[in-house]
């Protein structure tokens, strides 16, 4: 077998052999990356930067003056919540002030007509006393024969046996007692004495052990006491 000669031009460097270095002979290599050129608009925005526009006086005075409206807007719905807030609540203290006024108004109405009406019935009531006394003053006058009666039941009050009674009456009174009551005072031993001090209408009745007042004053001052009034016969 004859050697062929390989001429040193086609010598390689020693590389060391490997199964898939058949399979990798084909492929080629890699070819760098050429260097990508630089876009246009990168160098136009070095090249010319971007410049910004300053507003105007106008728009200025108009911002300020959108500004000032929105502020203004604001500040009157806070002003006007506020005001309402603060209103509602002075309201309602008005309304509890004017309840409370009424409710006294009303307490105290209740206490007038309590007294006026305890007034009226006290001034009826001594209108009506009034009215007895003089009604009984007139009766007496019209009719002075009521003395009798009076003196009857003034001797009833006396126990049976009693020892030197005695009859006190008005002149006036006594002279009609002597003729409507001789005979019983009689067989009593009743004694008949006249007091020109006493009221017409009234007797006093005295005996050894007891007296008996039954003068019109008395049996006013008794009459009164019953229903709780006071009021003296001469007045």
């Amino acid at each position: 077998m004859t050697g062929s000669f390989i001429p040193k031009e086609q010598l390689n460097s020693y590389q060391r052999w490997e199964m898939n270095a058949f399979d990798d002979a084909n492929v080629p290599s890699e070819v760098p990356n050429e260097a990508q050129p630089e876009s246009s608009e990168s160098n136009d925005s070095i090249n010319n930067p971007t410049v910004v526009s300053l507003p105007k006086e106008v728009e200025l005075v108009t911002i300020r003056k959108q500004s000032k409206e929105e502020g203004y807007a604001v500040g009157f719905q806070e002003g006007k919540a506020a005001g309402y807030a603060e209103g509602r609540n002075t309201a309602e203290l008005e309304v509890e002030e004017e309840v409370l006024h009424l409710q006294t108004l009303l307490s105290n109405l209740t206490q007038d007509l309590h007294a006026m009406q305890q007034h009226i019935a006290n001034d009826l009531l001594a209108m009506a006393i009034t009215t007895s006394k003089k009604m009984t003053a007139q009766a007496l006058q019209i009719k002075p024969e009521l003395i009798v009666p009076i003196v009857q039941e003034a001797i009833q009050q006396l126990p049976y046996s009693v020892q030197h009674p005695r009859l006190f009456l008005h002149p006036d009174d006594a002279k009609i007692v002597r003729t409507h009551l001789s005979d019983q005072l009689t067989q009593k031993n009743w004694s008949i004495r006249e007091d020109e001090q006493l009221t017409r209408g009234g007797c006093r009745i005295v005996t050894n052990g007891s007296e008996i007042d039954a003068t019109i004053e008395s049996r006013w001052q008794k009459i009164l006491a019953a229903i709780g009034q006071q009021n003296n016969w001469l007045e």
